[in-house]
């Protein structure tokens, strides 16, 4: 491979032992980059008056990486969350129960999104069904938002019953800093190059994303750094090495 400009599609799973567990694929990833960094010690002579260098000591190897995803799959958000994906099916919710002493005007969430076939009661004995358009409104069904009207005959705390579409459900910073094992599939896009390169970095420490944009006026995506680790198990295999490895491969 001489001039290159590398693309490819980029796999994440399990590290499992230097072996890759089930992969999937992230969708479109605009950057992967590696960034080793050597520190040393050095020592200084005291006879020619220079302070010159003369010796030094590798004290360590670091590699560190860059990865940023265009989509915002829930694996992906997990990624930068520290997250656990949840998938929940469509449901019915029965007796949801609204807060306390809700006045006109105020807005309940309930706990699911994309509602329909909302029925609202009230707390008496012989519980009152509430009038959409009289009592209440739907303000956004997707949002799962309930808006009060009057309540001024009925009795409190009200409750609901409707159905909610699935989900899936990204849950934030509850498990332990994700490492993965990475492999791309990439070609050279210079002009004539029908180039082909594999690579695969075997233990990817996600740090925390550092910046979700929730609401902007651009595309957003996932800027996610982390570490590359070593790791024991392959290195001790001489076609594997202790961090990963290109592959160039040859012509079809």
């Amino acid at each position: 491979m001489e001039d290159f400009s590398l693309q490819g599609k980029v796999y994440l799973g399990e590290s499992i032992n230097g072996k890759p567990g089930a992969m999937h694929w992230v969708n479109d990833a605009a950057l992967l980059q590696v960034s080793p960094t050597a520190s040393e010690e050095k020592r200084k002579e005291s006879y020619s008056g220079n302070r010159g260098t003369s010796a030094t000591i590798n004290t360590g190897t670091e590699v560190s990486f860059s990865l940023t995803l265009n989509h915002g799959s829930a694996k992906n958000l997990a990624l930068g969350l520290y997250g656990e994906v949840k998938t929940v099916a469509a449901a019915s919710i029965t007796g949801e129960d609204f807060p306390e002493d809700l006045l006109a005007g105020d807005l309940v969430m309930l706990e699911r999104g994309n509602v329909s076939s909302v029925v609202i009661q009230d707390s008496t004995g012989s519980p009152v069904t509430l009038v959409e358009g009289t009592h209440y409104a739907v303000e956004d069904a997707v949002g799962g938002v309930i808006k009060i009207i009057d309540l001024s005959t009925l009795t409190q705390p009200l409750s609901a019953n409707y159905d909610h579409g699935g989900s899936s459900d990204v849950l934030m910073f509850n498990q332990a800093p994700p490492v993965r094992y990475l492999m791309m599939n990439g070609m050279n896009t210079v002009d004539g190059s029908t180039d082909k390169i594999r690579v695969r970095l075997y233990r990817l420490k996600f740090n925390p994303v550092g910046q979700l944009a929730l609401i902007n006026d651009t595309f957003g995506d996932l800027q996610l750094t982390g570490t590359l680790l070593l790791d024991s198990a392959a290195e001790l295999d001489e076609t594997l090495g202790p961090y990963g490895k290109l592959e160039l491969l040859d012509a079809e």
